[in-house]
């Protein structure tokens, strides 16, 4: 990696001063990652990831925009996993660091707070990770995102049991926070839609430490999905007390379930099954250039799921900017929307409001790998259900 860095130093350095006009000017990406705080769990490692990114780009000449090629210089900044300081970092990043774009940190509540900024100043803004309708409900021009909102996260998932027509029964525990909320909200919908009866919904706080009662009641109600809606550390939180509890669903299904997640419960992660927007066996797009990247920045995809999302939007930077031909803010912003990217996750297309198209596949822990399990025509594994062993016997 040092090796690279000093290939890709060199390389601009030669790029600065090739023009016959003089300096050749960086094309500056602006982004933060939560390298601390509660979201360092889902992202913690990321600024690795931009690096890796940058790296590979200014290898093969720089950016293309229109005919010409530009290096690529990112800028990353540590948000801390707090609204706040998010929305200063990239207050920054457009009055000081003047990027040209911006690449939204994890999360609906963060971007929430951080897309002001490039509202404010017409800079082009495109989120990852953070699909609360909330967001792009205001009225903002200057933001897209790659994923589709919240509320058809899990729509995959529920295409795949209707179809099975095994699981009849389902309840919800709900971290009270936007993004989980937002997927909670649209998965009861899809749910009933699918022919189950949803029997509770519990909502808790993020740092929740005590889920006796809520539990208490799952075992009451003898569930046959129990539907974990929130970010890794109360997912952790809450299945490590199902498992003490003895909490024996034919399913439990949490939507952020990492290496991070499968590590903390060890054998009971097996066969849990969630979301995921990409795993080894898939071959869509241009796969082994994003497992290069995941090399070269150090980053373990079992660990960090949320990886293909950053490196679908960092395909859609790409495209756009050669479509674009042109760094102007309006321009850019213009290509981006009304533009369409083939990722490794698919065809990304954008509404007016800037909402994208990407969701997530049904994944599952098996034999300590992720497995995508739905649709059959991308499935790496089947599904498999009930779980066996204790999880899956009543």
């Amino acid at each position: 990696m040092k090796r690279q860095r000093l290939w890709t130093l060199l390389l601009l350095a030669g790029l600065l001063t090739a023009s016959p006009a003089g300096a050749v000017e960086p094309l500056r990406i602006g982004a933060t990652v939560s390298e601390t705080g509660h979201f360092a769990t889902e992202v913690g490692t990321f600024r690795a990831l931009f690096e890796a990114w940058a790296d590979t780009i200014n290898q093969g000449g720089g950016l293309r925009i229109g005919k010409e090629r530009r290096p690529l210089e990112v800028v990353v900044y540590d948000d801390r996993s707090d609204e706040a300081a998010a929305r200063r970092m990239y207050e920054r990043l457009a009055v000081v660091d003047r990027v040209h774009l911006m690449i939204g940190p994890y999360s609906s509540p963060l971007t929430f707070a951080a897309s002001t900024a490039a509202e404010t100043h017409g800079l082009p803004f495109l989120a990852v990770c953070a699909n609360s309708p909330k967001i792009y409900s205001r009225g903002y021009g200057w933001i897209a995102c790659v994923i589709d909102e919240a509320p058809r996260y899990t729509h995959r998932y529920w295409d795949m049991l209707k179809a099975e027509e095994k699981a009849r029964t389902v309840a919800f525990v709900v971290e009270d926070t936007l993004h989980p909320k937002g997927v909670h909200k649209g998965a009861m919908a899809l749910a009933e839609e699918s022919g189950l009866r949803v029997l509770t919904s519990r909502f808790a706080p993020r740092d929740c430490r005590d889920f006796s009662s809520v539990l208490a009641e799952l075992k009451r109600l003898d569930p046959d999905v129990v539907f974990v809606s929130s970010n890794i550390p109360f997912a952790v939180q809450f299945m490590s007390q199902a498992q003490e509890m003895g909490l024996r669903p034919r399913e439990f299904h949490a939507i952020h379930h990492s290496g991070i997640f499968r590590r903390s419960l060890g054998p009971g992660a097996e066969y849990v099954t969630g979301q995921s927007y990409w795993t080894p066996g898939m071959t869509l797009g241009r796969h082994e250039r994003f497992q290069e990247i995941l090399r070269s920045g150090g980053i373990d995809l079992a660990d960090y799921p949320w990886a293909p999302a950053y490196m679908m939007a960092f395909e859609v930077v790409e495209a756009s900017l050669a479509r674009a031909g042109t760094t102007a803010p309006k321009a850019l912003m213009k290509a981006i929307l009304e533009g369409e990217t083939e990722t490794i996750g698919g065809t990304v297309r954008f509404r007016p409001n800037g909402v994208g198209s990407i969701n997530t596949y049904p994944s599952q822990i098996v034999d300590g790998r992720y497995e995508i399990v739905w649709p059959p025509d991308k499935a790496t594994a089947a599904h498999v259900y009930p779980a066996p062993g204790p999880k899956g016997t009543k």
